[in-house]
């Protein structure tokens, strides 16, 4: 049995990102508007991490709280973010919605989720991968 709420580490992977025609900053966003770069690693893919709060909502079904977390109970999301660099009436060049959905029984004792959201579009429905791990 696991104990909520509690911190979970949030890693997002892309193995390549879409090129873009003017400067932008691409990361997580927070609640601030601030976008939080990624890190390249040495064999491709670009990481973007966070740490988001995972309390219990009922029924086997689990809330997300946190300063990268955006939407409503039932419906969170992080936004993978390309905002622009130069004055623009258009803060954001893009953003991809990724649904935190995840049951308890899903996540289990793990303190980290990761997924591959590489060719994820702006407006894209269909659900993420979850890999649970690192447990406590």
């Amino acid at each position: 049995m696991s104990v909520l709420p509690r911190e979970l580490r949030v890693t997002l992977v892309c193995r390549t990102l879409p090129a873009v025609n003017e400067p932008v900053t691409v990361g997580i966003q927070d609640k601030n508007q601030d976008v939080h770069e990624g890190a390249r690693k040495r064999d491709g893919p670009v990481e973007f991490k966070c740490e988001v709060q995972a309390r219990d909502a009922g029924g086997g079904k689990l809330d997300f709280a946190g300063p990268f977390v955006h939407g409503k109970p039932g419906a969170r999301f992080l936004y993978l973010s390309w905002k622009r660099s130069d004055s623009s009436d258009v803060l954001w060049l893009q953003r991809v919605k990724v649904p935190l959905a995840l049951t308890a029984a899903e996540l289990g004792a793990a303190s980290a989720i990761q997924a591959d959201i590489t060719g994820r579009r702006p407006h894209a429905t269909e659900p993420i991968a979850w890999t649970a791990g690192g447990c406590r």
